[in-house]
C-alpha cells in the first residue's frame, strides 16, 4: 500500500528565524528542529490552512466544526499527501498516467517517476513549469504543486549529471515548501541535495543535508521518510568504514531488510550488502545486493537497480564467476543504455570492462572502458569517472599499451583526493607498480606497492592483489641477485596474502595463490611444503567449481528470486562449522569451562534464530519464484505443482458411475473437465519494435489485468513466456469452450489501450484450446460415450500440446480467432 504523510505545518516563529535562506546554508539549521512546535498551533494547522485554501479554489467546502479535515477527495489536494517514493502499484498507476491530461496524474506521475524514466519524465517536469496555472499561480496548492515538479525536475537532472541546475532548482523547492511550513516537502528537498552533492563527491555536505531530512521528517511526525533517512545515513557510514557501521546500524537494518516500504527495504538491503563485502562475506553480499535491486524496481529507483546490478556483477567477478557477472552485466546494459544516465551507464560499463579483462578479452574491455570516460566525462570529479579511468588504464595495460596506462592511473592518483573514498588511489598505486614492473623497473615498482599498502581502509581485495604482485616482484628481484631482499620473502608475501583470502574474502583466489605458492617453494627446494600447497589448490579449485555450480543455478531459478536461500544456508553452514569446530576447542583446552559452555549454548541459540529467520526467507522467496515479475501472474512453475491435482479431480471425476448423467450437471454439479487456452497476442514484436519494450510490457500488464476479470478464481491464469498466456479452467465442460474463448479474446479485442504516448493501440490474440481428458470415440469401448477409467488419458501435456498446435492453426487462418 502507498504510504501517506501525516498532515504537517510550520515551525514556530523561533524556529523559522533560525532557518537558512540558501541551499548551502541549509545543513546549519540540523539540531534545532523540534518534534513538536512548543508554544505555537500543532504542525496539522498548516496542512489545514493549505487544504482549505485549496478546497477554496476548487469550491469544495471545508466544515468549520472539524478543521483538522484534509479533503483528500480532490486529486491536487492530495498532492500534499504524496510519498517520497511510489509503491509497485503506485508505479504501474503512474506508468499508465504518462500521457494523461489529468493535471494531478501529470504531477504524481513526475514525481513517482524521476528516477524510472529518463526520457519522459524531464519533458513532462518541464512542460508542467511552462504551466500558467503552476508558474503563474499564488494559491497555497499551486505553490505546493510548483515546488513538487520543481524538486521532481532537480532529481531528473541531477541523474543525467546536471549537478548545477539540479543543486538550483532543489534550491528554489525548498523555499516554496519552506514558505508553506510544509515540512515533508522541506525534507524532501534536503534528501534530493543530499544524493546531488554525493554525486559531486562531497561527503560532508552530504551527511549534512541527509540528517536534516531525517529531522525534518521527525518534526513531521513522518515515520516512513524518517526511516529512509536514517537508514541512508548508515548507507554513507558504510562508504566510509563498513565495519565501524556494520556495528552501529546492522541492528536497524535487519528490522527493515523485509519492510513493507520498497523504498526502505532497498536501502536496508543494501547496507547490508556494504556492511557484508566489507567483511568479505561475498556470497551473503550478493544475496542482499539482488534483494536491493528488487526492492529498488518496485518503488521506481532504477539508477538505485543498475548501480546494485553493477555491484552484483562485481561480486561475482571476485568469487571467479566471470560468466555469471557478463551475462547480468549484458542482460542490464540496453537499459541503462536507453536510461543514459552518466552513473548507472558508466559504472555498467567500467565494471563490464574489468570483467572482460580478466576474461582475456582486452579489446573489448578497452572499447567498453573508452565508452564509460566518455560518458562520465560529464562528471569528471566523481568516484565513477576514476573508476572508469582505472578501468580503461587496467585495459590499456593489458593491450600493451605501457605510456596510455601510465597517464590514466597518473590521473587517477593525482584526482583521487578530491573523492571521499581511498580505493582509486590505492588501486592507482598498484596500477603504477604494475607499469614499472612492465618496464622492469623494480625498485621503483617496489616502492609504489608498498604505498598502495599503506592506504587506509584498504579493501581486502585489492591488499590481495597487491600483496600477490609485490610477491612477483621481490622474486624477480631474488632471482636479479638484489642484496636488500630475503629469498624467503616471495613466500612470506603469499602465504600473507592467502590469510587475507581465508580471513576476508572467503577464500577467493585461494587455489591461484596456492599455486604460485607451490611454485615458490618448490624453487626453495620445500618439496614437502610445495606438495602440501599443491593438494590445498586442487581443494580450493574443487570447493570454486563447486561454488560456481552453485552459483549458475542460483541465476537461472526464477530471475535470481532463490539465490538468497541458497546464500543464507550457505552462510549458516559456516557458522555451524565455525562453532562447532570452537566447541571441540573449548573442550580440549579444559580451561574455564563453564563459561565456554555458556557461549556455546547462546551461539546455538542464535543459531536457531537465524535458521527461523532463513525459514520465513525460504517461505517468501518460494512464493516470489512462482510469480511472474512484470505481470504478477502465477508462472509455469507454479503450474507444474498444482496441474497433477487438478488432473486429478478431473480423472476422479470422470471415473464416477454412469448415474453422474448431463441432467444433474445442469442441475448445478460442477463440470468434470479441465480446459485449457493457450493465448498468444498477434503481432507483439510489432508492438515492441515500434513503440519499445516499454509499452510492450505495459501491453503484457493490462492484458494480465483483464484475463484476472475474465477468468474465475478457482482456475489457472500463468503467463506462459513473453506474450503467451495459459488459462486452465477447472470443472468445466467442454461444450463450454466456444463461451470462455469469445470471453478471454473479447477481454482485449473489444477495449483498446491506452499507450503512454497517448495513441491508441488495438490488440488482438489467438487462441488454442483443447480439453482434457482426451476421450475416446463414442463406442471404442461398450458403444456408449461413457468409457471406462482406465481409457481415459491422464496426461495433461499431451492436452497442452494440442492447444499450442491449435494457437499455430489460429495465427494461420489469420489470427484473432480461437482454433480447437
Amino acid at each position: 500500500m502507498e504510504s501517506k504523510l501525516p498532515r504537517s505545518g510550520p515551525w514556530p516563529a523561533s524556529v523559522c528565524c533560525a532557518l537558512p535562506d540558501t541551499l548551502s546554508q541549509a545543513t546549519c539549521a540540523v539540531g534545532v528542529l523540534p518534534a513538536r512546535a512548543s508554544g505555537g498551533a500543532p504542525l496539522a494547522d498548516a496542512a489545514n490552512t493549505v487544504a482549505a485554501a485549496a478546497a477554496a479554489e476548487f469550491a469544495t467546502p471545508v466544515t468549520p466544526a472539524t478543521p483538522t479535515a484534509l479533503d483528500t477527495q480532490d486529486p491536487l489536494a492530495a498532492l500534499l499527501l504524496l510519498p517520497r517514493f511510489a509503491d509497485r502499484d503506485g508505479l504501474t498507476r503512474a506508468l499508465g498516467s504518462l500521457s494523461g491530461s489529468d493535471r494531478s496524474q501529470q504531477i504524481t506521475t513526475a514525481w513517482f517517476l524521476r528516477q524510472y524514466d529518463g526520457q519522459h519524465t524531464p519533458a513532462l517536469a518541464e512542460a508542467l513549469l511552462t504551466d500558467p496555472w503552476l508558474t503563474q499561480g499564488d494559491t497555497p496548492l499551486q505553490r505546493h504543486a510548483r515546488a513538487r515538479v520543481q524538486l521532481a525536475l532537480a532529481d531528473a537532472w541531477n541523474l543525467r549529471g546536471d549537478h548545477e541546475s539540479a543543486l538550483r532548482l532543489a534550491d528554489e523547492a525548498r523555499d516554496g515548501f519552506r514558505a508553506l511550513g510544509h515540512l515533508p516537502g522541506q525534507s524532501d528537498a534536503d534528501w534530493v541535495a543530499a544524493n546531488i552533492v554525493h554525486d559531486l563527491g562531497d561527503a560532508r555536505m552530504r551527511n549534512q543535508f541527509m540528517r536534516s531530512a531525517a529531522a525534518l521528517a521527525e518534526a513531521a511526525g513522518d515515520t516512513d521518510r524518517l526511516q529512509t533517512a536514517e537508514m541512508a545515513l548508515a548507507c554513507f557510514a558504510a562508504f566510509e568504514d563498513a565495519t565501524a557501521a556494520g556495528i552501529a546500524w546492522k541492528a536497524p537494518a535487519r528490522r527493515s531488510e523485509n519492510a513493507s516500504s520498497p523504498a526502505l527495504r532497498a536501502l536496508a538491503q543494501f547496507f547490508l550488502f556494504i556492511t557484508e563485502w566489507g567483511r568479505g562475506a561475498c556470497d551473503a553480499a550478493l544475496a542482499h545486493a539482488l534483494l536491493s535491486i528488487q526492492a529498488s524496481e518496485e518503488c521506481g529507483q532504477m539508477r538505485r537497480a543498475l548501480l546494485d546490478n553493477a555491484n552484483a556483477a562485481s561480486l561475482l567477478m571476485e568469487l571467479g564467476d566471470l560468466d555469471a557477472a557478463a551475462a547480468r552485466l549484458g542482460h542490464r546494459l540496453d537499459v541503462a543504455r536507453h536510461c543514459a544516465w552518466p552513473h548507472p551507464l558508466g559504472c555498467t560499463l567500467s565494471v563490464f570492462s574489468e570483467v572482460l579483462v580478466r576474461q582475456g578479452r582486452a579489446d573489448e574491455a578497452r572499447r567498453m572502458a573508452r565508452e564509460a570516460v566518455t560518458v562520465l566525462a560529464r562528471v569528471p570529479r566523481t568516484t565513477h569517472f576514476l573508476n572508469a579511468q582505472l578501468a580503461l588504464a587496467d585495459a590499456e595495460l593489458e593491450c600493451g599499451n605501457i605510456d596510455a596506462a601510465e597517464r590514466g592511473f597518473t590521473l587517477v592518483h593525482e584526482q583521487g583526493r578530491h573523492v571521499e573514498l581511498v580505493e582509486d588511489r590505492a588501486y592507482a598505486l598498484f596500477g603504477l607498480a604494475r607499469v614499472a614492473h612492465a618496464r622492469q623497473d623494480l625498485a621503483q615498482a617496489r616502492s609504489l606497492l608498498d604505498k598502495a599498502l599503506q592506504q587506509p581502509h584498504l579493501d581486502p581485495d585489492q591488499a590481495l592483489r597487491t600483496l600477490i604482485c609485490l610477491s612477483r616482484v621481490a622474486q624477480a628481484q631474488v632471482e636479479a641477485g638484489t642484496a636488500q631482499v630475503c629469498a624467503d620473502e616471495p613466500v612470506a608475501l603469499l602465504e600473507r596474502a592467502l590469510r587475507i583470502a581465508d580471513e576476508q574474502l572467503e577464500g577467493a583466489q585461494r587455489h591461484e595463490l596456492l599455486l604460485e605458492l607451490a611454485d615458490r617453494l618448490q624453487a626453495r627446494r620445500r618439496d614437502p611444503d610445495a606438495i602440501v600447497a599443491l593438494r590445498g589448490a586442487l581443494q580450493a579449485l574443487a570447493a570454486d567449481k563447486r561454488r560456481a555450480t552453485e552459483r549458475q543455478g542460483m541465476a537461472m531459478e526464477a530471475r535470481h528470486r532463490s539465490e538468497t536461500v541458497l546464500a543464507e544456508a550457505q552462510h549458516h553452514r559456516e557458522m555451524a562449522r565455525k562453532e562447532a569446530a570452537r566447541a571441540r576447542e573449548l573442550q580440549a583446552a579444559n580451561r574455564e569451562l563453564s563459561r565456554a559452555v555458556a557461549a556455546l549454548e547462546a551461539a546455538q541459540r542464535e543459531l536457531m534464530e537465524r535458521h527461523q529467520q532463513l525459514q520465513l526467507a525460504n517461505d517468501r522467496i518460494q512464493e516470489l519464484s512462482l510469480t511472474d515479475p512484470l505481470t504478477g501472474l502465477r508462472n509455469r512453475r507454479f503450474l507444474t505443482q498444482v496441474i497433477d491435482k487438478a488432473v486429478a479431480e478431473a480423472l476422479r471425476a470422470h471415473a464416477r458411475p454412469a448415474e453422474m448423467t448431463e441432467p444433474s450437471v445442469e442441475a448445478g454439479q460442477p463440470g468434470r473437465d479441465l480446459l485449457f487456452f493457450l493465448l498468444d497476442v498477434d503481432h507483439f514484436k510489432q508492438i515492441n519494435d515500434r513503440y519499445g519494450h516499454a509499452t510492450g510490457d505495459a501491453v503484457l500488464v493490462e492484458l494480465a489485468a483483464r484475463l484476472r476479470e475474465a477468468t474465475r478464481g478457482e482456475d489457472l491464469l500463468v503467463r506462459w513466456g513473453g506474450e503467451e498466456f495459459l488459462i486452465v479452467v477447472r470443472h468445466a465442460r467442454r461444450e463450454e469452450t466456444a463461451v470462455v474463448a469469445e470471453r478471454l479474446l473479447s477481454s482485449l479485442r473489444d477495449a483498446p489501450i491506452r499507450l503512454p504516448t497517448g495513441q491508441v493501440l488495438h490488440c488482438t490474440a489467438s487462441l488454442g484450446v483443447a480439453s482434457f481428458p482426451e476421450l475416446p470415440q463414442p463406442g471404442a469401448q461398450d458403444g456408449t460415450d461413457n468409457a471406462p477409467p482406465h481409457t481415459l488419458s491422464g496426461n495433461w501435456e499431451r492436452a497442452l500440446e494440442r492447444a499450442d498446435a491449435a494457437l499455430y492453426e489460429a495465427k494461420r487462418l489469420g489470427r484473432n480467432r480461437w482454433v480447437e
